[in-house]
């Protein structure tokens, strides 16, 4: 997978459209985001770099600026968790909830 960013002089809303369009029809694509801002687009999928701005170059001008992996999406645990069972001092139902670091045995009462 690779994410490819193409600067595409493209001077509206409509040849934004007709340029996603065209370069959707290329097998490989995984997503296809423009930034009318800077005049880049943003394909990620298993498509060909050469291919994307061939495509392109075929009504607007053109050019590959960068090719690398996709930024990864990075998941976080969740601090707070509940406890799933009875305290085994106390035998408490499991309704609290706490933050783990702060309570090393697992009771909130004892």
């Amino acid at each position: 997978m690779k994410k490819i960013v193409v600067r595409v002089d493209v001077p509206d809303e409509r040849a934004k459209q007709k340029a996603m369009k065209a370069v959707s029809c290329l097998s490989g694509i995984n997503s296809i985001t423009m930034e009318m801002k800077d005049r880049k687009m943003i394909v990620v999928g298993t498509v060909d770099p050469v291919e994307v701005v061939e495509k392109l170059r075929k009504l607007w001008f053109a050019e590959i600026l960068t090719v690398g992996p996709p930024k990864e999406v990075e998941i976080k645990k969740p601090l707070i968790t509940c406890i799933g069972y009875p305290c085994y001092c106390c035998n408490q139902p499991p309704t609290f909830y706490y933050k783990q670091e702060e309570i090393p045995n697992g009771c909130v009462l004892c």
